[in-house]
């Protein structure tokens, strides 16, 4: 039995398409937020954020607490980016040769 796109299936409609798309998105964020939670607890058990603050090139001074926000948002966008585009990549339609059937 062949799949067909969702496009051309008539029992999907456009509420289970937005409950889809959600489902997704609220995946790529979680898994983002979790895993910029794992990156901060081990760069920070290694790097004090207030003494890299004095290491940078440009005058900053920042507190523990800024460094560890600053870094929070910094992983989390750099692995939203990463999850987004990875569930991107799986959500594009299926080519013709992966349509083809195999037996015939």
């Amino acid at each position: 039995m062949t799949t067909q796109p969702i496009e051309n299936n008539q029992a999907f409609n456009q509420r289970q398409l937005k409950r889809i798309f959600w489902r997704r998105m609220a995946t790529v964020l979680w898994v983002s937020f979790f895993t910029a939670g794992v990156q901060s607890m081990v760069f920070f058990a290694l790097f004090d954020p207030a003494y890299l603050g004095q290491l940078s090139v440009f005058a900053a001074e920042i507190s523990r607490l800024q460094g560890y926000a600053l870094g929070f948002v910094f992983f989390w966008a750099f692995t939203f980016s990463a999850a987004l585009f990875s569930g991107l990549v799986l959500a594009l339609p299926r080519t013709r040769l992966a349509k083809r059937n195999p037996n015939g």
